[in-house]
């Protein structure tokens, strides 16, 4: 008995997970590659370089483009700076900010990079994910990765 039991909870888990999932926006491939494109838009209107990342509304990885030129750290900086942002539900440079007020404590808060570059990504006012930059120029990051995130529809 306890058997079939278990097997129901676990079957009522997954159409609760179902239903989540078909209430709540996600975050698709398409619009991953949108956002891709409106910051390699951004960094050619600079002259720039850098990594660009997606990530989902739990912080994994979606899709990912490192430009010609652009320096190896720029990939953990944009995965980091994306996943950031997709946990906390706010712009990475959020933290930074705190960090140079003098709030150490933020380099201890799990997952958290404390640099500018990472926005949150949002469908129908909900965050279904996060984009993150990685160039250079810390402005450019900060510009690049909110006019990305206004872009996607």
């Amino acid at each position: 008995m306890k058997s079939v039991s278990f097997f129901l909870t676990g079957l009522l888990a997954l159409a609760g997970t179902a239903a989540q999932a078909a209430t709540h926006p996600q975050l698709d491939n398409a619009q991953a590659l949108q956002v891709i494109t409106s910051v390699k838009g951004s960094l050619a209107a600079e002259k720039s370089f850098g990594c660009v990342a997606v990530v989902d509304v739990s912080g994994t990885l979606l899709a990912f483009e490192r430009l010609d030129g652009a320096p190896l750290g720029c990939v953990d900086a944009s995965i980091g700076k994306a996943r950031t942002s997709a946990l906390y539900r706010a712009p990475s440079v959020k933290f930074m900010e705190r960090l140079q007020k003098g709030e150490n404590t933020v380099l201890e808060i799990p997952h958290a990079v404390a640099l500018g570059g990472g926005y949150p990504l949002t469908l129908n006012g909900e965050v279904v994910g996060a984009v993150g930059v990685s160039t250079p120029v810390q402005a450019l990051d900060n510009s690049a990765s909110q006019t990305a995130a206004e872009s996607l529809k």
